[in-house]
């Protein structure tokens, strides 16, 4: 039975949540805080956090900041703020997910299970050792090493990312074909999705990550991986 972990202030949406999704045969666990939900992801390492952007202490959006710093735990926010602009924050700061709470309640619940099984899928990065110029990529100890620069960490969706982009050098690589294939999904997020995910991988290999030189966008159509 997956656990979530759910995060809101309001005691009445809360239990409804928690209702719902205990109808779906999940496993429930609950924080009416920012501070109280990091202490409880970090100790208890749920399958999923699913997160209101607004909260009594810590807004939503610092505590998916403080989650990113270490973990690649599935977050969805559920959220009465459903703004364009906060929609494109939650997703550009990480997150699976962003569902108004007006949202039918068994979309959002078919919602959630999708984001699991995404996510599952992409936790199972390849396992061979991949060269490609001075890059190495080693999906077993989750670390990308390049010669000119120290080895750095990624999480499971990061490897499986730039493996992908990897194997496929010199190619161009759609979003479409990104999405479907590291997130066995599409939806009309999904060119933000994917734009989050390699902004976040060139924040950690490029040099200048405003002036990338191997994880290259090509306009309009996808990514093209340059060693």
């Amino acid at each position: 039975m997956p656990h979530i972990h759910l995060v809101d202030s309001d005691s009445t949406s809360l239990s409804i949540t928690a209702a719902l999704l205990e109808r779906a045969h999940y496993h429930i666990s609950s924080s009416s805080g920012g501070r109280d939900a990091l202490r409880a992801v970090f100790g208890s390492m749920p399958d999923m956090v699913i997160l209101e952007a607004e909260l009594n202490d810590y807004d939503g959006f610092e505590v998916l900041r403080r989650i990113r710093r270490s973990l690649d735990t599935p977050v969805v926010f559920y959220s009465q703020r459903a703004r364009a602009e906060d929609r494109i924050m939650g997703l550009r700061l990480g997150a699976d997910d962003y569902i108004a709470k007006y949202t039918p309640a068994s979309e959002f619940v078919a919602r959630v299970g999708a984001v699991l099984r995404r996510c599952q899928q992409a936790r199972r990065p390849p396992l061979e050792r991949l060269s490609c110029g001075s890059w190495v990529l080693d999906p077993a100890g989750q670390i990308c090493v390049a010669s000119d620069r120290p080895a750095v960490e990624l999480t499971p969706r990061e490897v499986h990312l730039l493996s992908f982009l990897m194997k496929r050098s010199g190619q161009v690589c759609t979003t479409s074909q990104i999405i479907q294939h590291i997130w066995g999904y599409t939806t009309r997020q999904s060119r933000s999705i994917v734009a989050t995910s390699v902004w976040r991988l060139r924040a950690k290999l490029e040099r200048d990550a405003d002036q990338p030189r191997h994880i290259l966008t090509v306009r309009n159509i996808g990514y093209t991986f340059v060693p």
